[in-house]
């Protein structure tokens, strides 16, 4: 009882954070120009996972860092995994937003271009990077040489597929806290979620501000969204379960890289009506 009153007080907490993040990191992106046109044109403040990332660190530091020096919580391993996990794809989606090149698309020709061209482009030193950062996270997971092949292709499809959602306002943070929602009503009870829902706590704070088109997570903040989402359910989850996730993933980027997602989803009536729902 008391490890869940923990739990939904640090969601409270992180909402609260993240509503007073949500205005004062909008203003002052738009003040130092980190900013890009939307799908409408209209340009809003960008990359705002590295403010996320800033918040989610502050929340942890106050709700598990301190706590955790008077008594265990979680393993180690796991904690720093985590910490790790959040700076770097958030700095590597950032590099992306801010230096990134417009040509070529899709991961197919990023590595084209690293390949062929021998022309490293900020894309293809996201998904190297990005690769990197899995295979490390999955070591603090694995059981043995199989598993740990297994969990770094699901961590880097899982952060790299909300990415692939990150093209309309809103569609990226709904698919995040839908999947987020349930994996927290499956581990209220447990110490390890700490870790995880402070990043749920802003997005739910932020998602009225990315419905309106006010400000756009970036590649910085779907990555954010991304990976947490697949160490928190690597967490939970069992081994079984991952593998049919990973199935659907490895089916979802094969048909990114041939089709429009977004094309497929306003297609269908009831993907297209909770694609719209909400937005301004």
């Amino acid at each position: 009882m008391i490890m869940m009153l923990w739990v939904l007080g640090t969601a409270l907490f992180s909402v609260a954070a993240g509503r007073w993040g949500a205005d004062v990191g909008s203003t002052f992106l738009a003040a130092k120009g980190v900013t890009t046109a939307n799908f409408r044109s209209e340009v809003i403040p960008t990359s705002f996972g590295g403010v996320m990332a800033l918040l989610y660190l502050f929340v942890v530091l106050v709700v598990v860092g301190i706590p955790k020096f008077f008594f265990p919580l979680f393993p180690d391993a796991l904690f720093f995994a985590v910490l790790f996990a959040t700076g770097a794809v958030t700095f590597l989606g950032w590099l992306d937003d801010t230096l990134g090149d417009t040509h070529p698309k899709g991961f197919r020709g990023h590595i084209r271009s690293l390949i062929r061209d021998r022309r490293l482009t900020t894309g293809g030193l996201k998904a190297l990077g990005g690769g990197v950062v899995a295979a490390l996270c999955a070591v603090v997971f694995a059981r043995g040489i199989g598993e740990w092949v297994m969990f770094s292709l699901y961590i880097a499809l899982t952060t790299n597929w909300l990415n692939l959602l990150d093209l309309r306002p809103g569609r990226c943070l709904k698919f995040y806290l839908a999947a987020g929602t349930l994996l927290l009503i499956l581990s209220l009870n447990r110490a390890e979620t700490l870790l995880f829902v402070p990043l749920w706590g802003l997005a739910v704070a932020l998602l009225k501000q990315d419905l309106a088109a006010r400000v756009m997570l970036g590649d910085s903040g779907s990555n954010l969204l991304g990976i947490h989402l697949a160490l928190w359910s690597l967490n939970i989850l069992s081994p079984q379960v991952i593998l049919v996730l990973l199935a659907l993933l490895l089916v979802g980027h094969y048909y990114a890289e041939r089709h429009s997602i977004t094309e497929r989803i306003e297609r269908s009536r009831l993907l297209g009506y909770l694609d719209r729902l909400g937005r301004q």
